[in-house]
């Protein structure tokens, strides 16, 4: 049984696994973002813990053999010593933490060097320095700082443990090269290690207390602790392959392969996050805030619906139009990004609107905007001599064949596309499978078979060129309008 904590959704399946992989069921319980203040983004702790358990009871009747967990990075939880919390789950979108950037940016590169990452105001480290400046008494009582992993890992075992990937991409306070909670990064937030979570691999094996086993039915099922979402994703979708990126378009988005030791940009700009995955593997690349709650957000205010008759409706009228030349370039900047060099103060934006200009238009531009944001990303990797053969792609946004159209077009790479009902499920059951013993021949095999039914996409020289052009636009106006220089 695969269980997936997202910031949208909270998502479960049960997946058979022979000689081939198959998801026999799946079920999403919505997540509601909270918002008791100005620019407060927030999951309650107890709603995602109660829909956890919810899915696990629901599931028990098919007695699964195991469960592996991911969550979605960037959570962050204060409770006291009786494990009640003390705030809700912060999640990325919350933007009250950038008050307490400035005195972390003089630290930037050094930082950067040590965690992987950049001066963005989504990881724990500012979150712990704003409630120390802001929520002093919250500080003070708080006996511990989790992300959600731990806080779910925490209920279900009793043991407060997260795994090395969740803590690597959440918290800006783990070394990625030592493995252990960073000192400098512990001093900025002025905690100690005793404040945080134990930290164990991805392939831990754990059990469920006796309680939780009895309350939802699961006597004796072993619990995989997992890695992040967008980490089983990769493990999913290439088994860890090296000459493979992975793209994940969900509501957030990231481009990223896999490496034996950490790599960070060698620019200044820290134009990338590095995250530590598995076993002595690394993630080189990096990823955005903006995907497809930026789409989502246009089809809301143009169409009034967010459905997916709209979605299909939409993208079918963008692909009819596929040959012709991009009218509208975005840079869609709904929420401040996770690239350093890029100021916030100005949001979307929407260039060369005009009579001849119509809805599909705009939305078409907003779409291709995502992917120009990933396609720096991709630039940047390239330069610090991260390659890759193919592209293989997942998350919301995938499923609609313009888009993998311009991916390819615009990474000049072969895209794969691998049509499930969501990727992680994947990823986190060859995890567990992992976990469990399963021979790594027995793995590949899996993989190769699901992957025969992929639908693949080639870029176009014409089309190409077209990119590269709306590509140079696309810098030349970040350079203009959203520099921080």
């Amino acid at each position: 049984m695969s269980i997936d904590v997202g910031t949208s959704f909270i998502k479960a399946a049960v997946v058979d696994i022979d000689e081939e992989l198959n998801i026999v069921d799946h079920r999403n319980i919505p997540v509601e973002s909270r918002s008791a203040e100005p620019l407060a983004y927030e999951h309650d702790p107890q709603e995602v813990v109660g829909s956890v358990l919810k899915l696990l009871k629901h599931y028990s009747r098919l007695k699964p053999d195991a469960i592996s967990l991911s969550t979605y990075l960037f959570g962050f939880v204060a409770v006291d010593r009786g494990m009640r919390p003390l705030t809700n789950i912060i999640t990325w979108q919350d933007e009250r933490a950038s008050t307490v950037l400035p005195h972390i940016k003089p630290y930037s590169q050094e930082l950067y060097r040590r965690t992987g990452c950049p001066p963005l105001h989504i990881y724990s480290l500012p979150k712990i320095m704003w409630l120390r400046n802001y929520r002093g008494d919250i500080f003070s009582s708080a006996s511990l700082f989790l992300d959600a992993k731990s806080l779910l890992v925490s209920t279900l075992t009793g043991e407060v443990v997260t795994d090395i990937s969740t803590a690597s991409g959440t918290y800006q306070l783990l070394d990625i090269h030592s493995l252990k909670w960073d000192s400098l990064a512990l001093e900025l937030a002025g905690i100690d290690e005793a404040r945080l979570p134990q930290l164990a691999e991805g392939d831990t094996v754990m059990r469920l207390r006796a309680s939780v086993e009895s309350d939802v039915g699961l006597e004796g099922v072993k619990l995989v602790l997992g890695v992040y979402d967008g980490g089983s994703m990769i493990l999913g979708l290439s088994g860890g392959r090296s000459d493979v990126a992975i793209v994940n378009l969900g509501t957030s988005a990231m481009l990223r392969t896999t490496s034996t030791s950490p790599i960070v940009d060698s620019s200044p700009l820290m134009r990338f996050q590095t995250y530590y995955l598995l076993r002595g593997t690394w993630l080189s690349g990096g990823a955005i805030n903006n995907g497809a709650v930026a789409v989502s957000y246009i089809l809301k205010l143009l169409y009034g619906d967010v459905s997916e008759k709209i979605y299909e409706e939409v993208f079918t009228e963008i692909s009819r139009r596929i040959s012709s030349h991009p009218k509208v370039l975005s840079v869609p900047l709904l929420f401040p990004e996770r690239l350093p060099f890029m100021s916030s103060s100005r949001r979307m934006s929407l260039v060369g609107v005009g009579p001849g200009v119509d809805r599909v238009d705009l939305v078409r531009g907003v779409v291709e905007g995502v992917l120009l944001l990933l396609s720096l990303i991709a630039r940047a990797m390239s330069e610090c001599g991260i390659r890759y053969e193919e592209v293989r792609v997942g998350g919301k946004l995938s499923q609609y064949s313009f888009v993998r159209y311009v991916l390819s077009n615009l990474l000049r790479a072969r895209v794969t596309y691998l049509n499930l009902p969501d990727a992680v499920h994947v990823g986190n059951s060859i995890l567990a499978l992992r976990a469990l013993g399963t021979p790594s021949k027995t793995i590949d095999k899996i993989l190769e078979n699901l992957f025969q039914a992929a639908e693949v996409v080639e870029p176009a020289p014409e089309a190409v060129k077209v990119y590269e052009e709306l590509l140079k636009d696309f810098m030349d106006l970040i350079n203009r309008v959203y520099s921080t220089e």
